[in-house]
């Protein structure tokens, strides 16, 4: 009798079903679901939070600005579209006793926006308004002031021309300047060392900052490199110098000797010494010759 080799098999497991409902015909995935996951990113906030604001004004530029920056990364999240819910963001980031009344306040005019949107003006919006009132009531208006001083102050210290353009950038930043204003260039090349300004005028000519500061940028570097040429010099070992120059270095300037071959110091062209009975002999660099003897 033969065995059946077909029983004898394992049966094969069943189908699996296709993820999703089969809306997409590629994978065969729930395009709703795929959608949903997606939208959900629309609700969190990614990146490092700002930091708290506890009402120091020295800090508020540097907190609007990291809050800006912020909510530029996250500009496709459901808070920062919603210009509600962005102040109500904002307000979180604020604690402490010298903004707690402010906020308070703030709270209150947000209530009344939501309730009345006419009392918004036509072209703003309720983040624009609270950014403007935050302005007003923190901004350091001394800040300008302080600014334009340091300005006035600041010199290009060694080598480092990057650090004083930085500074000089961000101090213009917070004293508001007009970088191509003729005083504002003036200020800059004052404190720039005197050599180099020089070098930039009669090099470059620059008339607007952007071209000051590219002199600046390039004499700088072949200044830089003539030094570390300069110092290679005598760093190269005597039979380099030798290779160079064979010839011996002479001396240069007026050199008296006496018959004897005792030599005097050197004495400078124009300077009067008073020899008696010796026969004085003017050495070249080329060349010695016998001029007069002093009777």
């Amino acid at each position: 009798m033969r065995s059946s080799q077909t029983a004898r098999q394992p049966s094969r497991p069943p189908p699996r079903r296709p993820r999703g409902t089969g809306d997409d015909p590629f994978s065969l995935g729930n395009l709703k679901d795929e959608l949903e996951r997606t939208n959900d990113k629309g609700c969190h906030l990614e990146g490092i939070h700002p930091d708290k604001f506890e009402g120091d004004r020295s800090k508020t530029r540097q907190f609007l600005n990291q809050f800006n920056r912020f909510m530029l990364m996250n500009r496709k999240a459901d808070i920062a579209k919603d210009p509600i819910s962005k102040c109500i963001y904002f307000m979180s980031l604020l604690d402490g006793e010298k903004v707690n009344g402010w906020v308070d306040m703030a709270f209150n005019w947000l209530k009344e926006i939501e309730a009345n949107p006419s009392l918004i003006d036509r072209f703003s919006n309720p983040w624009k308004m609270m950014e403007q009132k935050f302005k007003v009531s923190f901004t350091d208006y001394a800040e300008r002031e302080r600014a334009q001083d340091q300005l006035g102050k600041l010199r290009m210290t060694g080598d480092n021309l990057n650090k004083y353009l930085a500074t000089f950038e961000t101090l213009g930043s917070r004293a508001e300047l007009n970088p191509d204003d003729p005083s504002n260039l003036r200020t800059f090349a004052q404190g720039l060392p005197c050599q180099l300004a020089d070098t930039c005028l009669a090099m470059e000519n620059p008339n607007t900052y952007e071209q000051w500061r590219a002199a600046a940028q390039q004499q700088q570097v072949i200044y830089l490199k003539k030094k570390v040429l300069h110092s290679e010099y005598g760093t190269r070992s005597p039979a380099q110098n030798a290779g160079q120059n064979s010839q011996p270095k002479q001396n240069s300037g007026w050199v008296w000797r006496r018959p004897g071959g005792t030599q005097t110091p050197t004495i400078k062209t124009g300077a009067v010494r008073e020899i008696e009975h010796n026969l004085l002999v003017l050495v070249f660099p080329l060349e010695t010759m016998t001029l007069w003897t002093f009777r």
